[in-house]
């Protein structure tokens, strides 16, 4: 799809986050949480902000970045004055992934970074997610939530593209063969029981993933206006092409 216009925007610009007053972001909803944690953690590193990356689920290991085992503060101080982030976790190596440090841990970890990143939700790299009773699990202390929806779900079964689809399904009112609409997005990133689940008051955006599998920026843009009408803020672009972009608003309002 076209993405004209969008060059050389950041991706924290495209999703209007101000982290000198939103210091700690959480992440929920489907795939794409990791890859966008991480080119938020390039950009803040770029600025010269120390950047702590963590989860309160579970986290895909990548033995090639910055680790500081068990929030290790020696190892979190090293890796950030040598490479300006770190991820911060315990490790399952029973199924080789990261998890959540225990709870005054982790709270601790924003006095020792200027800027935390957290991943809250799993979704096994599935495009949407329709939480279960206990997602996602978003700190009390997080200052801003970013919930993410993959656009590759559009035009496919739900059984393909969501994470639980059953239970995705049943929240949609659909069946588990039927195709995801741009409707299907638009309800699951507004709902209070799927995307906006667990965000209290806390300032809330939504990213749109993998749109450069589109044809053309009509179905995004749509969404993105959509829950432009329901007061909350949603971007799309594509972390593979490196782009992202907000639907065109005729005037300014206040975001949820």
């Amino acid at each position: 799809m076209d993405k004209a216009g969008c060059e050389g925007t950041s991706f924290l610009e495209g999703l209007q986050i101000h982290t000198e007053k939103y210091r700690v972001l959480a992440f929920t909803g489907g795939g794409g949480k990791t890859g966008l944690i991480f080119r938020l953690s390039e950009e803040l590193t770029a600025l010269g902000k120390k950047v702590i990356v963590t989860t309160t689920t579970h986290m895909a290991f990548e033995p090639e970045r910055p680790f500081a085992e068990n929030g290790d503060p020696e190892q979190i101080s090293r890796n950030l004055e040598k490479y300006g982030y770190t991820l911060a976790a315990r490790t399952d190596w029973k199924i080789g992934k990261l998890c959540g440090l225990a709870g005054e841990r982790l709270e601790s970890l924003k006095e020792e970074c200027d800027v935390l990143l957290i991943e809250a939700d799993g979704s096994k790299r599935l495009p949407l997610k329709v939480p279960q009773t206990w997602e996602p699990v978003i700190p009390d202390f997080a200052d801003a939530v970013v919930g993410v929806a993959g656009l590759d779900a559009l035009g496919r079964p739900i059984r393909e593209t969501a994470h639980r689809p059953e239970l995705t399904a049943a929240f949609l009112g659909k069946k588990i063969g039927d195709a995801v609409t741009e409707e299907d997005v638009v309800i699951i990133a507004s709902s209070e029981k799927a995307l906006r689940k667990n965000i209290g008051n806390r300032l809330c955006r939504v990213y749109l993933n993998k749109a450069d599998v589109l044809p053309s920026p009509e179905k995004a843009e749509y969404i993105c206006r959509e829950l432009g009408k329901r007061g909350i803020y949603g971007a799309y672009g594509s972390l593979r092409q490196s782009w992202i972009k907000s639907a065109s608003q005729k005037r300014k309002r206040k975001w949820k």
